[in-house]
């Protein structure tokens, strides 16, 4: 059962991610966490002879507790099966899983990865929808400074489809795969707490009930020498995608998101991660898919959505160390910012730094996969965490 952990995490994330789509995007927060758990098996080398592949199908069931700031604490529940119908190196992954949180908010969620054409074909997609209560506190620095905010009770449906093609089979470029992403969301949202004093504190209703489909390139860089818990390697991801009015969107903006990991060793049993992460909303953008700080991981610290304009960034420094047995700690801290636009990052960016650590505990010997929890300040104040695998 070497993904005992894996799916689960990968379906709750859509559970519970999902239904802050509207504020948070799809794959935000705890998207992307599961983006990084999928087998727990070390890349083999070049020219190493593959183990023959697994055909018989596994099926995981399994709770799993998350908490964060923007969503509260809760419980998810999947159920994932790992299949492999080509006798690939990597298995088919299909789940289904939701979950509830202490905000009221709750959704549910179905994925399925696969690969094709001796494993260089790789698709992922995922669909879901659920109900989230949100704080929105405004667009732009000041908006989030200020403390002030209104409760939002966003109703989503959201799909992604990614299709990526890797074009080269030795050397360095065959860690590189191409290809394309279709995003698609419709929102519903109201106001289940307003502020009568600040009435321009509420996002316009066109863009409270609107839909969004995303349409453009996509990439990945991937050399880890190991998907869950890696020690070495270089991890990209890109995409620049474009609202298209002939897919039924409403709005015609562009989004570009860039985030790169680095892992690099620095003794038997400590790793230095470094992250940077960039993204780009051009105008016309509705305030549910601008940019917004602390999605991600980017920075742990900040409720995501608190800070969010059209353009971010972040930079940030994790170091983990195994201590005994199933323990191991981590420390962090990083700096980044959001500005009005992408040229304005490099001039007129509202600095928000945050650092914190945390505790690791190995769930899963067998998967590699740790229970991580988390305490992070920030500007603002201090912020918990609490999920499966590392934030990034």
């Amino acid at each position: 059962m070497r993904h005992a952990l894996a799916g689960p995490s990968l379906i709750m994330c859509l559970g519970m991610a999902l239904p802050a789509a509207a504020q948070n995007t799809p794959s935000r927060e705890i998207m992307d966490q599961a983006q990084s758990v999928q087998a727990g098996e070390p890349e083999p080398a070049p020219d190493a002879a593959l183990p023959p592949p697994s055909t018989k199908p596994d099926l995981v069931i399994a709770p799993i507790p998350l908490s964060n700031p923007a969503m509260g604490t809760g419980l998810a529940g999947a159920a994932v099966l790992y299949y492999n119908p080509n006798g690939s190196s990597r298995p088919w992954v299909s789940g289904f899983g939701g979950g509830y949180t202490s905000t009221d908010s709750w959704g549910l969620g179905a994925s399925h990865n696969m690969t094709l054409a001796d494993d260089r074909l790789r698709f992922q997609g995922w669909a879901g929808y659920g109900v989230a209560n949100l704080r929105f506190y405004g667009i732009g620095a000041n908006a989030g400074a200020s403390n002030l905010s209104i409760k939002l009770r966003d109703k989503a449906f959201a799909a992604m489809i990614d299709t990526q093609y890797q074009i080269f089979s030795k050397g360095f470029l065959r860690h590189l795969s191409f290809g394309a992403r279709l995003y698609y969301l419709d929102m519903n949202a109201r106001v289940s707490l307003p502020l009568p004093n600040h009435p321009n504190l509420t996002p316009p209703a066109i863009e409270r009930h609107s839909q969004i489909a995303m349409l453009g390139p996509s990439f990945t860089f991937d050399s880890r020498n190991n998907p869950v818990d890696p020690r070495k390697g270089v991890y990209t991801t890109g995409s620049l995608t474009y609202g298209a009015d002939w897919l039924g969107s409403d709005f015609t903006h562009h989004k570009l998101q860039i985030a790169g990991n680095g892992y690099f060793p620095l003794g038997r049993e400590t790793v230095l991660v470094v992250r940077k992460t960039l993204c780009e909303a051009s105008d016309g953008a509705p305030y549910y898919d601008l940019c917004l700080y602390g999605q991600n991981g980017d920075l742990r610290g900040y409720e995501t959505g608190r800070y969010r304009d059209r353009a971010s960034w972040a930079l940030q420094g994790e170091v983990r160390q195994h201590l005994f047995g199933k323990i191991g700690m981590v420390a962090f801290g990083g700096i980044g910012g959001i500005a009005r636009s992408g040229k304005d990052i490099w001039k007129h960016t509202k600095m928000l730094p945050a650092g914190g650590f945390g505790l690791r505990y190995l769930a899963s010997k067998e998967a590699n996969v740790n229970l991580r929890a988390d305490i992070a300040w920030g500007k603002d104040g201090a912020a918990f965490y609490f999920g499966i695998a590392e934030a990034f």
